[in-house]
């Protein structure tokens, strides 16, 4: 095995290359789209920041939903962007499993809507006159098929900020 002027392989610079640019590439991911909000919002409160920041309360852990959407919400009505929660129970249609979930939707100035939840990275952008339903299955990227949906519309019109 052949060594460069480093005193390492060359196998092992190669990966150590390759693991550098995955790196570079995916924080580019994730920096990109805070510095092109970040350019509308200078005061780093990007709703898609703010949405997507994962030092948020709940943000990426399992079972803290209502953590993440409580935590997310304050931050948006801080930075006077305005939404609402949305709750929601699930069953999965010939089974005992089933569960409850509640996500975000906010508004911005510009007439467009977000949804964003504690699983997903970043924020999606909502159809014009999608319904509630459709917003649940918008977020898991899914159709309705064995899962059942009953949305929690007690605690719905209770919940905008």
């Amino acid at each position: 095995m052949s060594e460069t002027g480093t005193g390492q392989p060359e196998p092992f610079n190669l990966i150590l290359t390759l693991a550098m640019k995955g790196i570079i590439s995916i924080s580019v991911a994730w920096l990109l789209p805070c510095l092109i909000f970040g350019a509308t919002f200078p005061d780093h409160s990007s709703p898609y920041c703010l949405a997507s920041d994962l030092t948020v309360q709940g943000k990426g852990k399992d079972g803290q939903c209502i953590d993440y959407a409580t935590a997310l919400a304050s931050r948006l009505a801080q930075a006077g962007i305005h939404g609402q929660l949305f709750f929601y129970k699930w069953y999965i249609r010939g089974t005992w499993i089933e569960g409850s979930h509640v996500f975000v939707m906010y508004h911005l100035t510009d007439g467009t809507e977000w949804i964003v939840d504690n699983e997903m990275s970043h924020p999606k952008l909502v159809p014009t006159d999608a319904s509630p339903i459709q917003l649940v299955f918008l977020l898991s990227d899914s159709q309705p098929g064995q899962v059942e949906v009953e949305l929690q519309e007690g605690l719905n019109r209770l919940s905008y900020f």
